[in-house]
């Protein structure tokens, strides 16, 4: 099914090491079943148990098995990106190590790249499985926040991604620190399919998603993605111009016919929303300023400590 074609399987792990060994294998099962030749490429963002040593001790058992170690946690945006830049093939498929990226659907996604001969087979959740409800209210809202902003319709995706070598080199080419993965596959373009697909539940293992490292991802995606947000400060201040003039023509209005009256509430009230405007508009300016920060001390996108390659 795959034989003209190498294909390698990007798998971000992070304390994943009392489940990987389980997951890894039941992977394999079903691309051996399923007639699918691949390659997997872990990378480890800078796990804190045994993680990495489950890895090596698979890399030794299996010769399609390589992976690299961060020095110290990164991210899973900075580990998807780094997964794609040190390991080289035909084909990249993205997805999680926890079996909620069904390795079942991969030779669907397979087959309708073949099919479509599409560039990107991107993943969309039908369902999201067992996520609690404020999970998935964050979620819903986020997208459609991101979509208001961006113009980017990416409701239920997810990091689970087909791609070919020229999207891949595309990625490459991308030299700011901070990245939200599927806003730049979504950005670069080329011809994309989306393909719906059921999350699985965990079979072991927690998630290690937070409420609020979901929050810090949102606000991350958004500030790398656009410089749309920077606009509700100027677009703040107009509309505070107009009731300043419309509050002060009325003023002077009462003043001067002696209808002048206490106003202490309105006064009050003005100054508290004003005041968070304000306050609200120098921390979105504080974001794209720290952004900049990060982006002219050049400093290493990731390090990695430890590197195991097939045999």
């Amino acid at each position: 099914m795959n034989s003209l074609k190498s294909l390698v399987l990007i798998i971000p792990v992070f304390n994943e090491g009392d489940a990987l060994r389980t997951n890894f294998l039941e992977i394999k099962r079903i691309l051996n079943q399923d007639g699918i030749v691949c390659r997997y490429h872990f990378v480890d963002d800078g796990s804190k148990d045994h993680t990495w040593q489950v890895i090596e001790a698979l890399s030794k058992e299996f010769n399609e098995v390589s992976g690299i170690k961060f020095a110290r946690n990164f991210g899973k945006e900075v580990a998807l990106r780094a997964g794609i830049e040190t390991v080289d093939a035909d084909l990249y498929l993205t997805m999680d190590s926890d079996l909620q990226h069904p390795p079942r659907y991969v030779k669907d996604m397979l087959r309708i790249m073949s099919e479509t001969n599409a560039d990107i087979v991107d993943g969309i959740k039908a369902s999201r499985g067992r996520e609690t409800l404020s999970h998935k209210f964050f979620a819903k809202t986020f997208y459609k926040v991101l979509k208001w902003i961006t113009g980017l319709k990416m409701d239920n995706s997810s990091d689970f991604k087909l791609m070919n070598r020229q999207v891949i080199d595309s990625l490459r080419s991308f030299n700011e620190r901070n990245v939200f993965f599927r806003g730049i596959v979504s950005w670069v373009g080329f011809k994309s399919v989306t393909f719906e697909f059921d999350v699985a539940d965990r079979l072991e293992g927690t998630s290690h998603f937070s409420f609020g490292r979901l929050i810090f991802l949102a606000m991350s995606a958004i500030v790398s993605y656009t410089s749309k947000p920077l606009y509700l400060t100027l677009f703040a201040g107009g509309l505070f111009l107009v009731f300043a003039v419309v509050m002060g023509i009325q003023t002077l209005f009462n003043f001067f016919f002696g209808n002048a009256i206490s106003g202490f509430s309105t006064v009050i009230l003005l100054i508290l929303i004003t005041g968070s405007m304000i306050m609200l508009s120098l921390g979105i300016i504080g974001l794209y300023i720290s952004r900049i920060y990060e982006e002219i001390k050049r400093r290493p996108h990731y390090l990695i400590e430890k590197r195991v390659e097939r045999h």
